[in-house]
């Protein structure tokens, strides 16, 4: 892809001393001009199939209240999915929620590859920097995925208002819901509405797989679509996690 407009991943606060580290992986529903939209109208691009809507508001503000950094992808999951393991089908999405993406049909290896080397790999190297710098200081981030999720699935309407996903170390979701299950009354969910034993790269590489504690944080978008909204749940979280971060065994290395 001989294109010198591609956009790198954002990286917030890169020196920052917070021992929190927030990757935003679905953050923008942008697609880059020589895609053609993906053949989508306008419409579709602002709805939930091509990005966690409130995600990256959320993420900002939280990194404005506690100075901690984050990692923002810029490009649509339409594009390609951050989130998904290398070869899965839904790393380049041809259907998502039952609408057509005509952009990703049918395309050559050699086109794919392009998509990985412009937006996926540098992705994931620039979080494996952050992780690595911090590492070589002794420092043990705890490391946060920033979602959100629709409030009606397949005809289902989703209870929860906030979810805590998880693969094999419990340890950050489930001191985050006991918080939360203490000093607010939202539905929480525990591996819901999805779970992370089924879906969970960007946590699994850079979280879990250097003993890290962990989690995705999902939050319904319908209470994350203006700015009041979007600012009481980074107040919320950054008033949890202050208070995490005290905790030795959440701050130690543990691989499971």
């Amino acid at each position: 892809m001989t294109n010198t407009n591609i956009l790198p991943p954002e990286v917030i606060n890169p020196e920052s001393e917070c021992d929190v580290l927030i990757l935003c992986d679905h953050a923008s529903n942008h697609v880059p001009k020589e895609f053609d939209s993906l053949g989508l109208e306008e419409m579709s691009l602002a709805e939930h199939i091509a990005w966690d809507i409130g995600a990256e508001q959320i993420t900002r503000k939280m990194c404005d209240m506690m100075g901690m950094t984050a990692v923002i992808q810029r490009v649509s999951r339409l594009v390609i999915d951050v989130n998904r393991e290398p070869g899965r089908d839904s790393l380049i999405p041809v259907v998502s929620d039952g609408t057509a993406i005509p952009g990703n049909r049918n395309l050559s290896f050699e086109q794919t590859q392009n998509r990985v080397e412009a937006y996926y790999t540098p992705f994931h190297q620039v979080i494996e920097e952050c992780i690595a710098h911090r590492l070589k200081r002794g420092r043990t981030p705890l490391i946060i995925g920033m979602h959100s999720f629709t409030d009606r699935m397949a005809g289902f309407q989703r209870p929860w208002q906030i979810g805590f996903l998880w693969n094999k170390d419990p340890r950050l979701a489930q001191a985050m819901i006991g918080m939360l299950e203490r000093e607010t009354t939202l539905t929480i969910g525990d591996n819901e509405p999805y779970s992370g034993k089924d879906l969970y790269y960007t946590m699994q590489r850079h979280g879990a797989d250097n003993g890290l504690a962990q989690t995705t944080i999902e939050i319904r978008q319908d209470l994350a679509k203006n700015e009041k909204q979007c600012t009481e749940w980074a107040a919320l979280l950054c008033d949890v996690l202050e208070e995490l971060l005290e905790r030795s065994d959440l701050m130690s290395l543990k691989h499971y």
